[in-house]
């Protein structure tokens, strides 16, 4: 306060002190002059908590059974080439704006489900890095 007032410690101090405690006079919105009583940390007198449940609010939500993302790849199927059983892989991109031309099958498949990530066999996946990942079409005649 001393710095705020540019004045010394001691000055406010003294202006502080109230004889056996210290206050700030304030002057409230009506006019009227209050005193706020100031304390130490050491003055405030506290109870031991003994039996009481602190911090314990209720239970105020329901918990999830997991993400989408993870039933998707739980079910053990690729969405590209339909394949069932074996490893799967997630395939992501940043942003959907990335892909936002969807010149190739799979970026159109995202596209249309409107999600950032699609779950490939391990087959599929290393195709799409490598850029050699088939039309779709073709794959399941």
């Amino acid at each position: 306060m001393a710095m705020k007032h540019t004045m010394s410690v001691q000055k406010v101090a003294t202006m502080l002190n109230r004889g056996s405690y210290m206050a700030v006079r304030d002057k409230g919105q009506t006019g009227k002059i209050r005193e706020i009583k100031l304390f130490k940390p050491k003055d405030v007198k506290r109870e031991a908590i003994f039996e009481r449940k602190v911090d314990t609010p209720p239970l105020t939500f329901q918990y999830t059974s997991g993400s989408e993302l993870l039933r998707r790849k739980d079910a053990h199927q690729c969405e590209y080439c339909q394949k069932e059983g074996g490893y799967f892989e997630i395939h992501h991109v940043k942003k959907l704006a990335n892909i936002k031309q969807g010149t190739q099958t799979w970026q159109r498949l995202m596209i249309a489900r409107k999600r950032k990530t699609l779950v490939l066999c391990v087959a599929c996946h290393d195709k799409l890095h490598a850029g050699t990942l088939p039309d779709v079409r073709h794959v399941l005649m």
